[in-house]
């Protein structure tokens, strides 16, 4: 694990996973990218959300903040991976 990654993951255990994923950070999913979703992924996402009905989490927030996580965490093994590999993205 890179020091990033436990940077990150210090993060999600200190803030909690509520504060971390389940946070609506956009007014309207309607400006975003239609994306396919295996059929047994979304059931979970979409069981998560409804659970949080209190907190009225949007599975596009919810998902949103999955991969802005994602990318926050595994940032340098990406780079690394795509400087060695092809021309650099960043």
């Amino acid at each position: 694990m890179s020091k990033k990654q436990k940077e990150t993951t210090t993060v999600v255990a200190k803030e909690g996973y509520p504060s971390t994923f389940l946070i609506n950070r956009f007014p309207s999913g309607r400006t975003g990218k239609i994306v396919y979703i295996r059929p047994e992924c979304h059931e979970r996402l979409l069981r998560i959300v409804q659970l949080t009905r209190e907190d009225k989490i949007m599975l596009y927030s919810y998902i949103d903040n999955i991969i802005e996580h994602h990318f926050k965490e595994f940032e340098d093994d990406i780079t690394k991976y795509f400087n060695k590999n092809f021309k650099p993205i960043f």
